[in-house]
């Protein structure tokens, strides 16, 4: 009996000690996965933005174009399609894992996408909206209806998802009919592609149809989608006739959007390589983009008034209107920080390759740091004097230690 009674003590001791090494191991899963989830956080693999904040900038790759997923692009734009399966919605989101992407805009387009059966079909392959960002609807659509239904269909299985799509000109069509269809829209610069339209015509386009867009609790990206000429060089453009002036342009249409009042730079990567005078241009102005970022996302930003004293004094860029060669805004961070974004709103024929000396009145007084140029500017008089050549802009951080009174 004594024996048996042993026995069964060893047991019951084997049995507590098991799940001790059970609970014990899970508790340490638990926490290496969540670790792991911080740490995809930190490194960028996870989607380091919720839903409903626009991300500081996103990068769009053709089927194969793989080759900028390693600059970590917050969005990537992946696919592209006249018509679309559930099955190749659903490819196209393990593609994206596949690469390394956790969560993405899913790239695709297609009539299917406003049946309700279109989005039942996908949520019953197991896809959550937890599996991607959201969707890009079909390219230049030019029905609001279309895509409110499209929208509509997958908001019934997938509420969490983003609908977002290009607005770069839809013809007479009210830019504002579109906003009960989309979370997101696209407005793209295009500023070659269409020669009829000036190099400012982007900072036009944003202030005459994001205000609305943004009222409306939307958000706004400018593309820097360029097509053709607009990314080589041609000797035949004095806008574009140097590697130098094209990469140039690229950096001066991502601020051209800061200053129109784009809340996120939507980089269209599949029409230049890693060694093309437009990829130059985005991949230097990046760290650039995410140092202004807290100021773009905080969304408090002011026209200034400039004073053009030589050069070119002004540009029609319809559908902005009758704007200054040099545009200036100051933006203020979540911390009451200020800084000054200025722009030449000319490409070098606009200019006639003539620089333009501006004053740029209403600043605060004290010392700003001249953002990547190794300078610094006092202000006492409440105004900044500088020089801007075509495509130059000069973003002026006011110091920490001045108290930003005029």
């Amino acid at each position: 009996m004594k024996n048996k009674d042993s026995l069964y003590l060893m047991f019951f001791t084997s049995a507590v000690l098991i799940c001790f090494l059970i609970l014990g191991s899970s508790a340490a899963l638990a926490s290496s996965e969540q670790n792991a989830s911080q740490n995809d956080s930190l490194t960028g693999n996870e989607f380091p933005y919720p839903r409903g904040i626009a991300p500081a900038y996103g990068m769009m790759g053709w089927e194969t174009g793989t080759q900028f997923l390693e600059d970590n692009a917050t969005l990537v734009h992946l696919g592209w399609k006249t018509s679309i399966t559930p099955q190749q919605f659903v490819d196209n989101i393990n593609r994206g894992k596949e690469l390394g992407i956790s969560k993405y805009l899913v790239a695709t387009s297609g009539p299917q996408m406003a049946s309700e059966s279109f989005w039942k079909s996908v949520k019953d392959m197991r896809v959550t909206d937890n599996d991607f960002y959201g969707v890009y609807f079909p390219d230049e659509e030019g029905s609001p209806s279309t895509l409110i239904t499209m929208r509509t269909a997958m908001k019934k299985y997938f509420p969490n998802a983003v609908a977002g799509d290009y607005l770069g000109d839809m013809a007479n069509i009210d830019d504002e009919e579109f906003i009960p269809g989309l979370d997101v829209c696209y407005f793209t610069t295009y500023t070659k592609f269409h020669p009829e339209r000036p190099h400012a015509w982007v900072y036009g386009n944003l202030i005459a149809n994001a205000p609305e867009w943004k009222k409306a609790g939307r958000t706004v990206y400018v593309t820097t989608e360029a097509f053709g000429q607009a990314i080589e060089v041609n000797a035949s453009d004095p806008d574009l006739d140097t590697e130098q002036k094209v990469a140039d342009r690229h950096q001066s249409q991502i601020v051209m959007g800061i200053l129109g009042g784009a809340q996120g730079v939507f980089s269209y990567a599949y029409k230049y390589a890693a060694d093309t005078p437009n990829y130059a241009g985005w991949a230097d102005f990046k760290p650039k983009y995410e140092q202004v970022w807290p100021w773009i996302i905080n969304g408090d930003r002011m026209l200034l008034t400039t004073n053009v004293t030589s050069g070119t004094r002004s540009i029609n860029s319809d559908p902005g209107g009758t704007i200054s060669a040099v545009t200036a805004y100051m933006f203020t961070d979540a911390d009451g920080r200020r800084l000054v974004a200025s722009s030449s709103m000319l490409d070098f024929t606009e200019a006639d390759c003539t620089a333009n000396n501006a004053t740029i009145a209403g600043v605060p007084n004290g010392t700003y740091d001249v953002l990547w140029e190794n300078r610094t500017l006092t202000v006492t008089d409440g105004t900044i004097k500088d020089t801007w050549q075509p495509y130059e802009y000069h973003f002026y951080q006011l110091k920490a230690n001045d108290t930003g009174n005029k």
